[in-house]
């Protein structure tokens, strides 16, 4: 009986024994799972899909942040706008008033590319923008005022140098031509877009082209004036041009130009004067006169003809007794040819 009760005895220690190694071994195993779990894999996983449910709650998260963002600087909105404001007042300030930025008379510099035009005249044409701010100065109203006052002037060229210079190349059209008024002691430049600029030293390799008009003679000021358009200067260029390419021995003692007739006549050193209309075609002309001359012996040089006419196309009309023909001449032009 009491071996019985040793048995029992035993058995039970066994059991105890058991299960308090059984429940360590569980927590040391629950353990080992936890910080399995805590670790961080390397592989990546299969992107998942997101559903719009996720999409509308990260939009909600995003607002949220930047409605409690805002409502964190409610405190700091007035400082916020008042340093915004005052920045804008400064900018304004030295833009607008600030003499910093001002363009002064001694910080204006003109400077021309030719001999022709004149840096007076245009250091008063643009005096309005003195003291102006060098940012607000319009660039198309300084060139106009310029050429308003010399019509000459073909480039303007401005450059603003910071804080307050403005620098300013002008440039004109070429001088082509010289002439001169017999009741005026005053010679004249003749630029490509026909303007009359007073010039003392003439260069004496311009042709010389004498202007009828009208218009010229009730006017006492010609400087930096446009008398004629510029088109019918390219004509007269051309005549000129191509006249001395043709008749390269052929020499041109001068032009006249009739504006009322539109008329170019060419007066060579033989006496023999050239009539050309500048309407119709140029070229075709001075073909014309070419052939005529080629098959008369080279009859422009020979100093028997008076004048020649080709202002009409397959016409050429030849004038060789010097009264008669000057007649014509005075009906036709009396104003500038005389008996």
């Amino acid at each position: 009986m009491k071996s019985h009760r040793n048995m029992d005895l035993i058995r039970k220690i066994r059991v105890t024994t058991y299960k308090i190694k059984k429940y360590f071994k569980n927590k040391k195993f629950k353990k080992q799972v936890k910080a399995e779990k805590s670790k961080k894999y390397l592989f990546k996983t299969a992107p998942q899909k997101q559903q719009i449910f996720d999409i509308y709650k990260s939009k909600k998260k995003f607002s949220n942040y930047i409605v409690s963002a805002w409502n964190n600087l409610k405190s700091f909105r007035l400082v916020y706008f008042a340093i915004w404001g005052l920045l804008i007042v400064m900018s304004l300030y030295i833009i607008m008033i600030s003499p910093y930025f001002r363009i002064s008379p001694s910080k204006l510099i003109i400077e021309r590319l030719d001999t022709i035009t004149d840096v007076n005249i245009a250091y008063k044409a643009i005096e309005k923008i003195y003291w102006e701010s060098i940012f607000l100065i319009d660039k198309e109203s300084i060139k106009n005022a310029l050429i308003t006052y010399q019509k000459n002037i073909k480039r303007v060229n401005i450059t603003r140098l910071y804080p307050n210079w403005l620098k300013i190349i002008i440039e004109s059209y070429k001088p082509q031509f010289s002439t001169q008024f017999a009741w005026i002691e005053k010679k004249y430049i003749v630029t490509s877009n026909w303007v009359l600029i007073y010039e003392k030293n003439i260069d004496k390799m311009l042709y010389n082209l004498e202007i009828v008009d009208i218009n010229l003679i009730e006017a006492w000021f010609f400087d930096y004036k446009e008398w004629v358009n510029e088109m019918t200067m390219k004509k007269i260029i051309h005549v000129r041009d191509l006249f001395k390419d043709v008749f390269t021995n052929k020499n041109i003692a001068k032009f006249v130009y009739f504006k009322l007739e539109n008329e170019l006549h060419i007066f060579l050193e033989s006496w023999t004067k050239i009539v050309i209309e500048l309407w119709s075609t140029i070229d075709k002309q001075i073909a014309m006169l070419k052939y005529y001359n080629d098959n008369n012996k080279d009859i422009l040089w020979s100093w028997d003809v008076t004048y020649i006419d080709v202002r009409i196309l397959w016409k050429i009309y030849v004038c060789k007794d010097r009264v008669p023909c000057f007649a014509n001449l005075w009906k036709i032009y009396p104003s500038f040819y005389k008996k």
